[in-house]
């Protein structure tokens, strides 16, 4: 039996309160695609995020420590520390970035890991990147504090 079940190319299922300052939206991504983490990074640098990029789990558990960004992308296929290994570190750092697996997997077995592993979103790739800018300006432009309740207009 072939199995076609397939995940929306974007969910969002918890938004946390924003913690971190307006004045400067800082989004970590993770992925081991130098070309297409090139790609987003140039895309959000454009729509005035701060943006830094890392290719390996290890060194996204690292940045998110010292950084703190407001957001991570964690793509969950990466040396180094997969990206399910990323998250479980990063939330038990911080329980307030917004952290969403950007991924080309799409089956629905990864998306429900990914909601158990603590991750807030699932994007797969090819990500339409000015969907997933208006969701991070709509998660940022939050009042300080405003988290689940804001969930539904960021869906």
């Amino acid at each position: 039996m072939q199995r076609h079940d397939r995940v929306p190319s974007q969910a969002l299922w918890q938004i946390p309160p924003r913690a971190t300052r307006p004045d400067e939206p800082r989004v970590l991504i993770a992925d081991d695609d130098l070309e297409a983490t090139r790609a987003i990074c140039l895309a959000l640098e454009d729509a005035a995020f701060t943006v830094r990029a890392v290719h390996t789990g290890l060194d996204a558990v690292s940045l998110a420590r010292k950084w703190r960004p407001g957001v991570i992308l964690l793509d969950l296929m990466m040396p180094l520390g997969d990206g399910w290994e990323a998250a479980e570190a990063i939330r038990a750092i911080d329980l307030s970035m917004l952290l969403i697996a950007h991924t080309s997997r799409t089956d629905p077995e990864d998306l429900t890991r990914a909601q158990r592993t603590g991750f807030n979103g699932y994007f797969v790739k090819p990500t339409e990147l000015d969907g997933m800018i208006a969701i991070l300006q709509d998660y940022f432009s939050m009042r300080e504090g405003e988290g689940d309740h804001a969930s539904a207009r960021l869906r």
